[in-house]
C-alpha cells in the first residue's frame, strides 16, 4: 500500500473490508479538519458550474465543495475502492446518490477520483464522472 492510498484510507474513514463512513459536512471550525490537503492544492473537477473547473489551494477546494453541498438536497457515496497506482498516487472509486436543491432531480453514478499525495498532504486531485453526471451537475442549480 502506498502513501497515497494510506491517506486516503484514513480520509474516508475507509477499512480493510470496505467499511465506509460517509463525511457529510465541512466543519472549518476544526483546524485539523483539513490539514491532509496541501495549502497549495490544485483541483480538477466538475460541479455546479457545469463544466470542469480548476481550482488552486485548499480554500478554493472548500469554497467548490460548499457551492456543491449548497446545489443539492441530498447526497450519499459508497467508496467501491481505493487503489494505490504508483508511489504517489491513488484512484477513489465510489457510488453516489444526488438530488438538486433546486428542480428535484435524481441521479445515481459512480465516480473516480485521482489524487496524488506528496509528503503526507493531498497535491492535486482529478475527478472522471460520465456524461450523465456532468450534465446533472449542469443542471442542479437549475
Amino acid at each position: 500500500m502506498n502513501e497515497a492510498e494510506k491517506l486516503l484510507r484514513a480520509v474516508f474513514r475507509f477499512g480493510d473490508a470496505g467499511e465506509w463512513d460517509a463525511i457529510a459536512s465541512i466543519d472549518r471550525s476544526r483546524a485539523d479538519s483539513w490539514v491532509h490537503i496541501h495549502p497549495d492544492a490544485r483541483y480538477s473537477l466538475f460541479g455546479p458550474s457545469g463544466t470542469k473547473e480548476m481550482l488552486v489551494g485548499r480554500d478554493a477546494f472548500l469554497d467548490f465543495v460548499a457551492r456543491c453541498a449548497a446545489a443539492i438536497s441530498e447526497r450519499s457515496d459508497e467508496i467501491v475502492a481505493i487503489s494505490g497506482i504508483d508511489e504517489q498516487c491513488a484512484l477513489v472509486h465510489a457510488r453516489a446518490y444526488r438530488r438538486s436543491r433546486a428542480t428535484g432531480e435524481e441521479i445515481s453514478y459512480e465516480w473516480a477520483m485521482l489524487y496524488r499525495v506528496e509528503d503526507g498532504r493531498i497535491t492535486y486531485g482529478a475527478d472522471m464522472l460520465d456524461a450523465d453526471a456532468q450534465a446533472f451537475w449542469g443542471r442542479a442549480l437549475g
